[in-house]
């Protein structure tokens, strides 16, 4: 079992296909993508379930929101005991006759820094409703390439190739069923504080790569992102 097979398992919720593949001898503290553990990957969509798993075969928690869940289990609960009442789809807007990515909202979102001089970036999408079924999702933008100080950017517009050139944003969001490329031409870096970040980002959503019937979109949109101290 690779790591990719168990990160397609964690997106899918193949509960059963990933407690098998751990049972059968996979790190469960195994890196799944970018420096990113099972246990944290599942953490990104509030996937208990899939947390409980990691962590009866000994995945540890790789942050304080991870800790907190942890600690939970630890002190008897199940992902059960953690998961919110069923949700209604009519508690949130229905995009199923009229896609767009202009009507996302982007919740709060993450700045980490990798090794080197990479850094990727979490925007969690607010839950909307496709076809009946409520949608959960996020853009995940990958080994972006800054070598210079943070600081020393804010106020300029920098520019990335696009997949597959050298120096590409490695980005994508999961949406029906398929993880759908997405490019990031460039990127303006607005203001920098101790614990955040905000920036400007142009994204090209590449929808008929998988054939999921959408039109490609370009949406251009300012994020504020929490950022990790060492940044």
């Amino acid at each position: 079992m690779t790591p990719k097979e168990i990160l397609n398992f964690i997106v899918e919720q193949n509960y059963q296909a990933v407690e098998n593949a751990l049972e059968n001898g996979f790190d469960a503290n195994a890196i799944v993508n970018n420096d990113v553990t099972g246990i944290e990957w599942a953490s990104y969509t509030d996937d208990f379930r899939m947390m409980e798993i990691f962590w009866k075969y000994g995945a540890k928690p790789t942050t304080e929101y991870i800790e907190d869940i942890v600690a939970e289990f630890e002190n008897g609960k199940t992902y059960l005991d953690l998961q919110e009442p069923e949700e209604n789809p009519n508690d949130y807007p229905d995009l199923t006759a009229d896609f767009s990515v202009t009507k996302w909202k982007f919740l709060q979102g993450e700045f980490n820094k990798e090794e080197g001089n990479y850094y990727n970036i979490i925007l969690p999408v607010s839950k909307f409703v496709l076809n009946n079924e409520i949608v959960s999702t996020s853009v995940d933008l990958y080994a972006i390439e800054l070598p210079e100080t943070l600081s020393s950017y804010i106020g300029k517009t920098v520019s990335f190739p696009l997949n597959p050139n050298d120096g590409y944003i490695d980005g994508s969001v999961y949406l029906k069923n398929v993880h759908n490329p997405v490019d990031v031409p460039e990127m303006k870096f607005l203001e920098l504080e101790n614990d955040f970040i905000e920036l400007e980002i142009t994204m090209k959503f590449d929808f008929e790569y998988e054939a999921i019937r959408y039109k490609n979109e370009i949406l251009k949109t300012v994020v504020k992102l929490t950022i990790e101290s060492n940044v």
